[in-house]
């Protein structure tokens, strides 16, 4: 198992200010023997995160902070949206080690995402995740994993359609990965 250095452990704990950053799991390595593995997942299969998020205000404005955000859609108290982004931190907060836990995989590349937004993020929307398996293959001796999500708020609204992609390392030995057009 990999271990953070106590100098990365306290850079990372420096940052933490609100409540779910103090909660929440940074080190993704603490976990991995639970997160769904690329040849374990069959495409078609249903899943929710494990939990919701609460939009606070301090976690809009933690957000806003550290990505120097300064456009007043975001930053004006009076009109209090969050940044479309913000969706980032959702679903690392509700994907635990269940269903889409392989986003948290150490090692894993983002080629690339797709998200559509349809209603704004607020403070004291309460988001919830429903997520499917949507595609997974290899190219180029490399395994990718596609999910799509769907983003509902307290009210049943959608707010945003996500489709995630990741290639993820492999998790058993090279041989037991031995599929047509994989590594050789």
């Amino acid at each position: 198992m990999v271990k953070l250095s106590e100098e990365a452990r306290k850079l990372i704990e420096k940052y933490q200010k609100t409540e779910k950053q103090k909660e929440f799991q940074f080190d993704f390595f603490v976990d991995q023997s639970k997160y769904e593995k690329w040849e374990d997942v069959i495409i078609g299969t249903e899943g929710f995160g494990e939990r919701t998020f609460e939009v606070k205000k301090e976690d809009v404005e933690a957000y806003i902070k550290y990505t120097m955000e300064e456009n007043p859609i975001f930053t004006d108290e009076d009109f209090a949206i969050a940044p479309p982004m913000f969706i980032t931190p959702i679903v690392f907060w509700i994907a635990g080690t269940g269903s889409g836990s392989w986003i948290r995989t150490p090692g894993a590349i983002n080629p690339g995402q797709k998200i559509e937004f349809y209603e704004p993020i607020r403070v004291g929307d309460i988001i919830k995740i429903r997520s499917e398996a949507y595609d997974k293959y290899i190219k180029r001796g490399k395994r990718y994993l596609t999910y799509y999500s769907e983003f509902t708020n307290q009210r049943g609204e959608l707010v945003a359609k996500w489709w995630g992609t990741l290639i993820l390392p492999f998790s058993k030995g090279e041989n037991e990965h031995k599929i047509e057009g994989g590594k050789k």
